[in-house]
């Protein structure tokens, strides 16, 4: 059986408690209130990146960790 994530066991969860503890709650008030606009989305180029595309993934990532919240 594998030991749970924790801030003190991953590094990564730790640097992502972080950034959410000093951003989260205005990233998600924006996020909310662009959903509810129900506009279509047209992103600038970045070069270099796929900024759509890291969205998506960053979308189902997000929807995987939320699953196997304690």
């Amino acid at each position: 059986m594998s030991e749970n994530m924790t801030i003190e066991n991953t590094p990564e969860l730790l640097s992502f408690m972080q950034l959410w503890m000093m951003s989260g709650p205005m990233v998600l008030a924006t996020v909310n209130e662009i959903a509810e606009s129900n506009r279509a989305i047209d992103l600038p180029e970045i070069p270099g990146r796929d900024f759509a595309e890291e969205l998506r993934s960053f979308h189902s990532s997000m929807a995987q960790i939320t699953t196997r919240l304690l």
